[in-house]
């Protein structure tokens, strides 16, 4: 179903935004624009080196990358790549970009497993092993400033007037809990809409928020 027919490498930057482009409306574009300014603001809050800043770049470009594709096109890739859906991902049909767009960085343009982990749990998130760059990409998903809904800018704000509290400005420690507080915050404003709204919970959003918990004394 897709072929990277100009051999675009995935920290070819115009490239990516280019194709990404061609697969996705104007608005969601915007979105993918604002999510990677937002990760290299993330990226230098946390001390990336320039090798993982350039791995969040590419990452946050091609996050989106099959979001608009339909169900015939997603079960395509699905179908080329072996990408296996379970049960809880049969119930939530809109989060399969997540998994289409990790493979397609990784056998298209040559992403490696930072980049495909980061694409990956961008949106149900990761029950074991979440790193910074994980939750750089799935925080920058949330509250790049150009998403608008509530809980987007609950947790903007959250998270930003959290790192300005801090004793130590300077404390990667200090500001890696503000991290893991937003993701937290981020992940029960999530839950609560989906019950709000009385929808399914992927299993996977409920051990993500649990392994929070538990890393964290609560």
């Amino acid at each position: 179903m897709f072929c990277n027919k100009n051999k675009i490498s995935w920290d070819d930057f115009d490239g990516l935004r280019g194709c990404v482009k061609s697969f996705v409306k104007e608005k969601r574009y915007v979105h993918v624009i604002g999510v990677e300014e937002e990760a290299g603001k993330l990226a230098e809050i946390f001390e990336c080196d320039a090798n993982l800043a350039k791995k969040l770049k590419s990452a946050a470009i091609l996050h989106d990358i099959t979001k608009e594709f339909g169900r015939e096109n997603q079960l395509e890739v699905c179908e080329k790549y072996k990408i296996k859906l379970s049960k809880s991902d049969m119930r939530v049909e809109k989060e399969w970009h997540a998994k289409t767009g990790a493979y397609i960085a990784k056998y298209e343009f040559g992403a490696d497993d930072v980049i495909f982990d980061a694409i990956y749990y961008h949106t149900l998130g990761k029950s074991k092993g979440f790193t910074l760059c994980d939750k750089i990409i799935y925080l920058a998903d949330y509250i790049e400033p150009n998403r608008e809904y509530q809980d987007c800018i609950d947790v903007r704000e959250f998270f930003y007037s959290n790192l300005t509290k801090i004793e130590n400005p300077q404390s990667f420690e200090e500001k890696y809990k503000v991290l893991d507080d937003t993701v937290l915050f981020s992940l029960d404003k999530t839950i609560k809409s989906l019950i709000d709204d009385n929808l399914y919970i992927h299993k996977n959003t409920v051990k993500c928020r649990n392994s929070f918990i538990e890393s964290m004394n609560l």
